[in-house]
């Protein structure tokens, strides 16, 4: 529960919750929020000769980070692209049962001085939850309902894409949405100032707000990750709980059964001669794993579990690209007769009913006449322009996911050389194909187009938006380029002891000024290939070439922001942590075909006491006078459900509790960074990290 002004000055007066100094109560307390204001004290980022920042070398601070006061009267001036630390002139302090989420001001957001941001309730995000496993949720329904999930991120310091627990759910004032449009036909609904993540120089993670970030290329997922709950076969029982149209059987006895009311007593022991009961009243959990399924009516059985196989997955993607389906039959149609020998051999290992007819067109049409395998394949596909990738077949091996993109191609694709196309009317189909792309470790990207399109099997000729997914194994351009790590390649021939000549040498370039081009960041981007030879020419020298070799990995990819367009809704916003153990993940993944999403709001967890450090960013063309005392943040309070048992403060060791001023990160204090003696991991000083943006951090 978010408190309202009633519930935060209920609280100010009872002293549990502690705001000082609270000058102008009337001002600073609005509807649901209390506005604070800025601190005196600022932390300026300067220019330095250290070759990249080392977050886990605390004595680096005082190279790159300086203090800068400014007395009450005069102004701090932020220059466009600045980015500086500020303080909250009050102090605070955040009873057990409450967590504090910091947001900017709007009347600042306005001038481009940006502090938070999120997405609209209905933007999807591609996470992992225990009930469902891998599939596209609502961001506003996994906020709203607090359901335990693991979201796909990357590590800022390893690159890795894996699962992380989403750790906090945020829901933030109304923003207007603003839409990202990526090179590839991705896009996400987002609000302008939030963040997406780059990488800088030294090769380390960097983000860059929605609003800035045309023409920059920002991270997309190269690989999805595999299940932690990975199925082998298709549940029946499970895929159709609680349906009163699905009859199991099994000779070993049902175990319970709960008869509801409109099973007569007949029909009980109808059911009870034939060992059967309706799914509807028994449990997928209790009843008997030897079981046979049957649509009611019919003595057409199949086992309560269906071997997830590569040629399953091949059909079912066939279907979905070239299938329709009736109450009591499939059907498929298309010129090649063996893509429909193929789906009659795997539909007969299972005894099915199939019927082949030639059309005048030269299409040939085969039925398969079940009324179980149509509820089968409606339940996991859908059927006419809604068919769709299921969402559980996320939780499904690669090998069956392979050929269930193979299926999509053979039944609505083209296939070239150099790639392979998709064609479909269903937006949300094309989203899951580049989705599945990436799962399959393809380079994918989309476009639509206005379309007549003849459908053979209805004879009917329809227009509309038709979009097509292109998938490659090693595309020409498009997700090729990285931004350039000028300094990192530049410390690195530094370490590998070689003049740029000889660099170039090495390299096989004829000039050195191919390399002293890139290292002096003449180009923005350059191709994984030329930075794979300078990776190459500097391990031979045994260069520590780790963060390379993270970026050649190509866990994630790189691809330019090409639109940043304001829309006409203007709405609440929501938002997730993913900071789990607290380690700085930061990111998960959503969007149509999937971008690297940045959670950003600052967060002050239970027991938190001290001032608030404020991240300031100047996004705008203007400067921007700051004065202190002005109402820069606001600070909202939500109720926990029950008190925090381990709060913030010295029992766990909290390294910002009772701040005074603005503090920079002191991430080298995190416990995976230091070893058993104390001290921090020289293993680590290469691998790049974002800082900490919560003062729960």
């Amino acid at each position: 529960m978010i408190l309202s002004d009633a519930d935060i000055l209920a609280r100010l007066a009872d002293g549990d919750l502690a705001i000082e100094p609270l000058d102008d109560i009337d001002q600073q307390v609005q509807p649901a929020s209390v506005d604070l204001r800025l601190g005196e004290r600022f932390l300026e980022f300067q220019r330095t000769n250290i070759p990249c920042i080392h977050p886990t070398k605390a004595d680096e601070v005082g190279q790159y980070v300086t203090e800068t006061r400014v007395p009450a009267g005069e102004e701090f001036i932020l220059h466009p692209g600045d980015f500086v630390l500020g303080t909250t002139k009050e102090r605070v302090e955040i009873p057990d049962d409450l967590v504090a989420h910091v947001e900017g001001r709007s009347s600042l957001g306005r001038l481009a001085i940006v502090v938070h941001a999120s997405l609209p309730y209905d933007e999807t995000v591609f996470l992992w939850t225990p009930d469902e496993g891998f599939g596209f949720y609502e961001i506003g329904d996994i906020v709203e309902n607090e359901r335990p999930a693991r979201a796909v991120a990357f590590d800022p310091k390893t690159l890795r894409v894996s699962t992380h627990h989403v750790t906090d759910y945020i829901i933030n004032p109304i923003k207007r949405i603003y839409r990202v449009t990526l090179e590839s036909g991705r896009e996400v609904l987002v609000t302008k100032d939030h963040n997406l993540f780059t990488l800088d120089a030294n090769g380390g993670v960097t983000r860059i707000a929605s609003e800035n970030a045309e023409g920059s290329h920002v991270m997309v997922p190269g690989t999805l990750p595999r299940s932690p709950t990975e199925e082998s076969a298709l549940d029946l029982l499970s895929l159709f709980e609680g349906d009163d149209e699905i009859i199991v059987y099994a000779s070993d006895g049902m175990g319970d059964v709960a008869w509801t009311d409109d099973v007569a007593s007949p029909s009980r022991r109808h059911y009870d001669s034939r060992d059967a009961a309706p799914l509807s009243c028994i449990s997928s959990a209790t009843a008997p794993k030897k079981a046979d399924v049957a649509f009611k009516q019919s003595d057409y059985r199949l086992p309560r579990d269906l071997e997830l196989t590569p040629e399953f997955g091949w059909v079912l993607g066939f279907y979905i690209a070239e299938g329709s389906a009736r109450r009591k039959q499939v059907q498929f149609g298309n010129k090649d007769e063996a893509l429909l020998d193929r789906v009659e051999e795997w539909f007969e290992g299972y005894d099915a009913s199939i019927y082949r007819r030639k059309g005048d067109t030269g299409v040939e049409r085969l039925t398969v006449c079940s009324a179980l395998w149509s509820k089968i394949i409606r339940e996991l596909a859908g059927s006419g322009s809604e068919k769709d990738i299921p969402d559980r077949a996320w939780n499904w091996p690669d090998e069956v996911l392979r050929e269930l993109h193979e299926g999509l191609l053979d039944g609505d694709g083209s296939r070239r050389e150099s790639r392979d196309t998709l064609y479909t009317s269903n937006g949300s189909l094309a989203s899951g194909a580049m989705y599945l792309a990436a799962r399959l470790g393809l380079h994918s990207s989309t476009y639509s187009r206005e379309r007549e399109t003849y459908i053979p099997m209805s004879d009917v000729t329809t227009s509309g938006i038709e979009h097509a997914v292109d998938t490659a194994t090693d595309p020409h351009k498009r997700g090729q380029y990285v931004p350039v790590p000028s300094e990192l390649l530049r410390t690195l021939r530094n370490e590998a002891g070689l003049t740029m000549r000889e660099a170039a040498d090495a390299m096989g370039y004829s000039s050195k000024s191919s390399i002293s081009n890139v290292e002096n960041g003449e180009y923005e981007t350059v191709k994984r290939d030329t930075l794979r030879r300078f990776r190459e020419a500097y391990a031979a020298t045994d260069a520590n070439t780790r963060r390379l070799d993270q970026i050649l990995r190509e866990d994630v990819r790189f691809e330019e922001v090409v639109n940043v367009e304001e829309t006409d809704r203007v709405e609440p916003t929501y938002d997730l942590e993913v900071q789990p153990n607290g380690r700085t993940i930061e990111n998960f993944l959503g969007g149509k075909g999937g971008v690297f999403l940045s959670n950003t709001a600052g967060l002050c967890d239970p027991g938190y006491q001290g001032q608030i450090t404020l991240e300031l960013s100047n996004l705008g063309t203007a400067p921007v006078a700051l004065s202190p005392g002005m109402r820069v943040s606001q600070l909202t309070f939500t109720e926990l459900r029950s008190p925090a048992a381990r709060p913030y403060g010295a029992e766990r060791g909290s390294k910002y509790q009772d701040q005074d001023g603005p503090q920079a990160s002191r991430i080298g204090d995190d416990p995976e960074f230091v070893g058993e003696t104390g001290e921090t991991d020289p293993g680590s000083e290469n691998d790049a990290t974002t800082a900490d943006s919560s003062e729960g951090g």
